[in-house]
């Protein structure tokens, strides 16, 4: 496997930038995920990569070469796009071999190969079938195997689950990781679904308008969001967040809010944005409440709730194991620990650090 460095890597649609001086390592053997909303480049960095989009500027190095105006044939990448893109008239089988029939391989060499491939992915029974004849998830393993069967440097996947119900989607998504941890394969990965980021990748890069808003393991991009952005993108429902200010008293203060940071009194005074998940509040009696407001709606989500709330004319959300004991238009007190509190700048938006006796900002 190999290794890919992009280098200021940037690309424009005329004055707009969809890709904006992006710098990346992927390791050799890294499961590393492009995650963000539609419109924020990923799918443009990933076919930057691929070479099927020309770089406006910056470069793309595979294992120390340069590769930027390579053409996306000689690349050793392997492609799996979200339309799986089987050609309708072959069978499994030689849609998996295709690549190496264009390599000029020898007919035993590719039933070999493609015997290989389909007995990983469990599709031996499904060769001579035509992708009509296949399931979406048949068809997104036979456009694995497809990409399997060259034994490329790195694979490179647009978003390959997105067509599949929820339930092959989970069992997909486990295939896939199983299949990384056996090859020890380099992926890059595009996707918007969260619950594939955090469950897939051993890095994942936040993506927000062209440029790279954070990189960090699942744990880490979830526990210390380095932006609002972030930190309004992860989770189900997304954190918290509050206009507040941080008094001298060395608590957080707001609307119906009053929450101690556990920082020395007299520290200096200044506005933040608040953040803290649902799944750190909990509930309280309202005379030592933190928070307190008025529960809006209550969702099911089987073993848990989520009670909506409103604190002040901030919405806030409360999640928890069912049932929370909680119904619309309860007066509801919360509280939260000082360590699953975040503060971010009101302007910039970005974290800033903060711990017990002092109060510094890093942007």
């Amino acid at each position: 496997m190999s290794g890919i460095r992009m280098e200021g890597l940037t690309r424009r649609f005329g004055s707009v930038a969809a890709v904006d001086d992006v710098w990346l390592d992927v390791a050799d053997g890294e499961f590393l995920v492009l995650l963000g909303p539609s419109g924020c480049g990923k799918s443009t960095l990933l076919r930057m990569i691929a070479g099927l989009l020309e770089p406006s500027g910056g470069r793309v190095l595979l294992d120390g070469a340069d590769i930027t105006h390579v053409p996306p044939q000689r690349r050793d990448l392997a492609m799996v796009f979200q339309s799986y893109a089987l050609y309708p008239h072959l069978s499994v089988a030689r849609n998996i071999g295709f690549p190496l029939r264009a390599r000029g391989l020898s007919k035993a060499e590719i039933r070999a190969r493609v015997g290989e491939v389909a007995t990983m992915l469990g599709l031996t029974d499904l060769l001579d079938r035509r992708p009509r004849e296949l399931s979406g998830g048949q068809r997104q393993r036979v456009a694995l195997g497809r990409a399997l069967v060259r034994d490329p440097g790195a694979f490179l996947m647009d978003e390959p689950l997105s067509n599949l119900d929820a339930a092959l989607r989970t069992t997909t998504r486990a295939e896939i990781v199983e299949l990384h941890r056996r090859l020890a394969a380099t992926v890059v990965y595009v996707t918007h679904d969260q619950v594939e980021a955090m469950t897939m990748a051993t890095r994942i890069v936040l993506l927000n308008e062209g440029r790279v808003e954070q990189v960090g393991a699942p744990a880490e991009v979830y526990d210390e969001p380095a932006s609002v952005f972030v930190a309004g993108f992860l989770g189900s429902p997304a954190m918290n967040l509050i206009d507040a200010v941080v008094r001298a008293d060395g608590a957080v203060h707001g609307c119906d809010l009053e929450l101690p940071l556990g920082l020395d009194a007299g520290v200096p005074e200044r506005p933040v944005t608040l953040g803290v998940r649902p799944e750190h509040l909990v509930t309280t009696p309202l005379e030592r409440a933190g928070l307190r407001g008025v529960v809006t709606a209550v969702e099911n989500l089987g073993g848990e709730e989520v009670a909506h709330c409103l604190v002040g004319a901030a919405r806030v959300g409360l999640r928890g194991p069912r049932p929370l004991g909680l119904r619309p238009g309860d007066r509801v007190g919360l509280t939260a620990a000082p360590e699953h509190l975040h503060l971010f700048d009101p302007d910039s938006g970005r974290r800033l650090a903060w711990q017990p006796a002092a109060a510094s900002t890093n942007a």
